[in-house]
């Protein structure tokens, strides 16, 4: 496999607006905040800063539950040897146990694998 970088994405969280965490922070990756038109993408590594003390957060891929982070806790980390494949119109939340205190940054890093077929179809790989 060989990786192409497709950079990285911070968000700051605000006070929720999905309806799905409400009274507390949410970081919402949207497509359109994404920007990524890669047909198979990967979200490889995440970092959360400014988190409240005690603080945890849900991590969903649209509806559906991927992992969790408890760096209010002492630490967290994103294991790189398990990515988050991802798909174009795909939206990431991070939806944080409170809503007061300092609100968490969130920065994910993408990428993108050259040996997928559908990738080099789409002209990604040369």
């Amino acid at each position: 496999m060989a990786y192409i970088t497709l950079g990285s994405r911070a968000i700051t969280s605000s006070l929720d607006t999905t309806g799905r965490n409400p009274g507390n922070y949410t970081a919402s990756f949207a497509a359109a905040d994404l920007d990524l038109n890669v047909p198979y993408f990967e979200l490889y590594h995440a970092l959360v800063t400014g988190v409240p003390d005690g603080a945890t957060a849900t991590i969903y891929l649209g509806v559906q539950q991927w992992s969790f982070t408890a760096p209010g806790f002492g630490g967290s980390e994103w294991d790189p040897q398990q990515p988050l494949l991802m798909r174009p119109g795909d939206e990431l939340f991070f939806f944080w146990s409170t809503g007061t205190g300092t609100a968490p940054l969130v920065t994910c890093w993408f990428r993108y694998d050259t040996s997928i077929r559908a990738n080099v179809a789409a002209g990604l790989v040369t």
